[in-house]
């Protein structure tokens, strides 16, 4: 049998990805919990990856599916007395090389120009766009890609001798979506994991594949999506999306408008930034109090006070639950019934 190296990194916001870190926000949010707060932002890498438990296996190829590091906020509340910073500029050295290491090709390996390094706000002095990945991000990627580095060195090692043996075989394949914080987050993973001969100097570059029309990235999926690319470029912010599926798009909507909860947090929520806030998705609402709390960063106030870490809570929780209703069991069973009174089974079957 060929010994070859089948790594790829799929760097996508997968809805079971979601819903765990959903789940880790609302451990990060308790009152008072600080530990769950580090377990959530810091965790370390560990386990026991490339052990292989019975005799006579060997192990022939890996295949890694993660999601970005930590990144700036997408979404953030209206009305709020301060502006929250996340601070992408300068990069740091290790940075550029990872960068500088990989090389962003089209699906059929056609040269693409990505910059790679975060995105930044105008006149803001290196403060980050939203949905960039952040120093802290990419150092979770680099730590991560060392400690499966150790752990699958024998195979990486065979994929060194194979490439030098025949500069045509290419040992890794990496796919990442199209935007900024997942293709670095890939060159920080890459940095990490791969031993110098198949790094440059002593390698050609590492090519990340990615699909540069959205529209047809299977990625994210072929009903409704969320997209962080506002006009060209991502870094402004995100809107929601069509996929290729009208029927899967249509169905999508129907079991966000059936999904319902948490009237009295999106009152307390309103009361505090107005009507705009309380008509925030709880997801959104999420993503902007989680991204602070890695940061050591106050949570938002206005005029009328701030948002207390039970409240936060609150919002990590509808966060949970809003996915599990859009996305657990095809759907849930929950929301397709309240779409059509079918079975979940037979409304999963239309997406």
């Amino acid at each position: 049998m060929q010994r070859t190296l089948a790594l790829l990194l799929a760097f996508a916001c997968t809805a079971l990805l979601l819903l765990r870190e959903q789940r880790r926000f609302v451990l990060a949010t308790r009152p008072g919990d600080s530990a769950a707060l580090e377990a959530y932002c810091g965790a370390p890498p560990q386990g026991s990856e490339g052990n292989l438990t019975a005799d006579g296996l060997k192990l022939v190829g890996v295949l890694v599916t993660i999601r970005h590091g930590d990144r700036s906020s997408i979404h953030s509340l209206p009305n709020t007395n301060t502006t929250a910073r996340w601070v992408c500029r300068p990069v740091g050295s290790e940075q550029k090389q990872a960068a500088a290491q990989v090389a962003v090709v089209g699906l059929d390996g056609s040269p693409l120009y990505r910059p790679l390094l975060p995105r930044t706000l105008p006149g803001r002095h290196g403060d980050c766009a939203p949905g960039q990945l952040t120093p802290r991000g990419f150092a979770q990627h680099v730590a991560l890609g060392r400690h499966l580095g150790r752990s699958f060195a024998p195979l990486l090692r065979e994929a060194a001798a194979e490439r030098r043996a025949n500069s045509s075989r290419v040992g890794v394949y990496v796919r990442s979506t199209d935007y900024t914080r997942t293709q670095m987050s890939a060159a920080a993973f890459l940095y990490g994991l791969l031993p110098p001969t198949l790094r440059p100097p002593l390698a050609p570059p590492t090519r990340i594949h990615t699909c540069a029309d959205e529209a047809a990235e299977v990625m994210h999926g072929v009903g409704l999506a969320a997209s962080s690319k506002v006009g060209s470029e991502d870094g402004g912010g995100e809107t929601e999306r069509q996929g290729a599926c009208a029927l899967a798009g249509s169905l999508a909507r129907a079991q966000q408008a059936a999904w319902r909860g948490g009237d009295g947090a999106r009152d307390a929520l309103g009361g505090l930034f107005g009507e705009e806030a309380r008509a925030m998705p709880p997801t959104h609402v999420a993503d902007a109090l989680h991204s602070l709390s890695c940061h050591g960063m106050p949570r938002p106030c206005s005029q009328g006070g701030c948002v207390s870490a039970a409240l936060a809570a609150s919002f990590g929780r509808m966060g949970d639950s809003a996915y599990c209703a859009w996305c657990g069991n095809f759907g849930s069973s929950r929301s397709s019934r309240a779409i059509s009174g079918k079975s979940s089974g037979d409304q999963g079957d239309l997406w």
